[in-house]
């Protein structure tokens, strides 16, 4: 499109019914350095908004652009625009949406999104913004200078103003790019240190609510056992100290409402990279570490689950389970398969959300039921250890469990303490019962989609997929890590591009699809991005994807 075809648009279409405004898809004017295009128009005032894009050239200190460092610099952009833009807004003008200037406000991780895009060229970093714009109208006639205005006017002031702040001497901007630096580092020294997570002092890990951000205000800062205690020296000059916590069977122990879930969430929170003062910068955990609880109902396809479910009635096959409507048991049963087929090496449970028959057996209730059918989580963790897994879950008091620890945290007052010794008097009271535990883990068998499932009109409701081509919707509530509405979507995008290719393994396609979004490549899940895409990891992908009803797997 040539240069200002977005004003030549405006001006034929001015008055014109909303429709006209299709007239707008592609069109693009340079305006100040920044190109301005218009890449997906609505169809109503009151329908979702256009998406708008803007494209422009920067040059940055070096010291913000090595390694993937503009990530962060693309997340400290798209903080500063997602405030601006709202206060940009043409306000008060025509109905529905019109005048809205908008884009997802993001969570306190720092991770690739499609709002704002960064891409070293040469000397110069290229800037790519996606953004919401609702197309002003009045009584579904076209307001032309008003959408000028808009889109020539307001919407380069905005990236205008942000992308002052990107100078080498922006102190928020440099603690910003720090922060992701040092995060960075700790997580590529948890291997060497042999550690599937890492707890800095004074990190402020309860929330003010259930769903909030924000960290709690005069909450206790977590505090190291000195058994447990490593020391890091950060890239960046400083010295941190914290809990290290070491592979294999981790179990946090206390009290109920003394800090134990809440630990626990801040470890699975500690896949992503959080912003400062968020309170959990220095709790860096395993990227690949996933959590997983019971899912009563929910639909499981041809999943190797006989490492942890013996047997079941009449016969059924437990090394490709299948099944509408899994069980309490079953259903984790086969998360903790599906997850480690994906790319997991680090499983968090905690008991709140787990059938706790799966987390330990209990010797007694055999003796009854004359069967034994489950080899649980105590059973399994310590030879999970041998096909280089580790488990970390929270359990308030399970002796079979603590027997097998490598680790015992005990949470007491949101005060953490190690007593993992306990351990030696778990071991003579299990011996004492004459307990014996099951066969060893083994990792599950890889599989692949049989045949395609074409799902069209699917909607993301919350956590909720609907669609009338599904046979059911699907709950996303337990994906409990990903932090935000775009990785949701984007998760559920993804999904559904590999529940559409038969022949695919599920574990595999997802690692690719979750590479590419790590390099800002959507091509694979929408022709024209907007704002509301965002990074997730492979085994976020394969979590949508093996709950879709009527997919049907098969192990290769």
């Amino acid at each position: 499109m040539s240069e200002g075809e977005i004003s030549k648009v405006l001006r034929r279409i001015d008055g014109r019914g909303y429709k006209a405004y299709k007239d707008l898809a592609g069109a693009s004017e340079l305006v100040n350095g920044i190109e301005v295009r218009v890449t997906r128009v609505q169809g109503d005032p009151f329908a979702p908004p256009s998406v708008v894009e803007c494209r422009f050239g920067k040059v940055l200190p070096a010291y913000f652009v090595q390694d993937d460092r503009l990530i962060a610099v693309a997340d400290f952009l798209h903080r500063r625009l997602a405030s601006l833009l709202p206060k940009l807004s043409l306000r008060g003008v025509g109905e529905g949406g019109s005048g809205k200037l908008s884009m997802p406000h993001p969570s306190p991780i720092i991770i690739p999104r499609s709002a704002v895009e960064a891409r070293r060229k040469g000397d110069v970093v290229e800037f790519t913004v996606r953004l919401w714009a609702g197309l002003p109208s009045r009584r579904r006639r076209i307001l032309g200078d008003d959408a000028l205005e808009m889109l020539l006017e307001r919407i380069p002031k905005a990236v205008s103003l942000a992308v002052e702040e990107l100078s080498g001497d922006n102190n928020r901007l440099r603690r910003h790019v720090e922060t992701w630096i040092e995060q960075q580092y700790i997580r590529r020294t948890l291997p060497k240190l042999r550690l599937v997570a890492f707890v800095g002092d004074g990190s402020i890990l309860p929330r003010k609510c259930g769903g909030c951000w924000e960290p709690l205000d005069n909450a206790v800062p977590f505090e190291s056992p000195s058994s447990l205690r490593v020391e890091i020296e950060l890239p960046t000059g400083r010295t941190i100290a914290g809990m290290g916590l070491p592979r294999g069977l981790i179990v946090i122990a206390g009290p109920a409402f003394h800090g134990k879930t809440t630990l626990a969430e801040a470890i699975a929170s500690g896949v992503w990279n959080h912003i400062p003062g968020d309170g959990r910068e220095l709790v860096v955990t395993d990227e690949s570490a996933f959590y997983v609880s019971s899912e009563n109902g929910r639909w499981v396809s041809c999943v190797d689950v006989s490492s942890l479910i013996l047997s079941l009635p009449g016969g059924r096959s437990t090394s490709c389970f299948s099944t509408v409507d899994a069980s309490g048991a079953t259903s984790l049963a086969a998360s903790i398969q599906e997850a480690v087929e994906a790319g997991a090496q680090v499983i968090i449970v905690d008991e709140d959300e787990a059938a706790s028959n799966m987390i330990h057996r209990d010797h007694w209730a055999e003796a009854v039921t004359g069967k034994r059918t489950l080899n649980p989580l105590s059973d399994v963790a310590p030879s999970m250890k041998n096909e280089g897994l580790s488990v970390v879950i929270v359990a308030s008091g399970a002796v079979p469990l603590l027997a097998e620890a490598d680790s015992i945290i005990v949470m007491d007052e949101y005060r953490a303490r190690d007593a993992t010794n306990y351990r030696f008097e778990a071991k003579k009271a299990l011996k004492a019962m004459g307990y014996e535990r099951g066969p060893p883990y083994k990792r599950p068998r890889v599989r692949r989609v049989v045949k395609p499932l074409y799902v069209e009109k699917v909607k993301v409701k919350g956590r909720m997929i609907e669609g009338k081509a599904l046979r059911d919707r699907v709950d996303l509530r337990p994906l409990k890590q990903l932090e935000e509405e775009p990785q949701v979507h984007t998760a559920v995008r993804a999904a559904l591009a590999i529940a559409s290719k038969g022949g695919v393994a599920i574990a595999g396609e997802a690692q690719r699809l979750s590479e590419m979004l790590w390099k800002w490549d959507y091509r694979a899940i929408t022709k024209t991005p907007g704002p509301d895409l965002a990074y997730v990891r492979p085994m976020d992908i394969a979590f949508v994807v093996n709950r879709l009803p009527g997919l049907e797997a098969s192990i290769i």
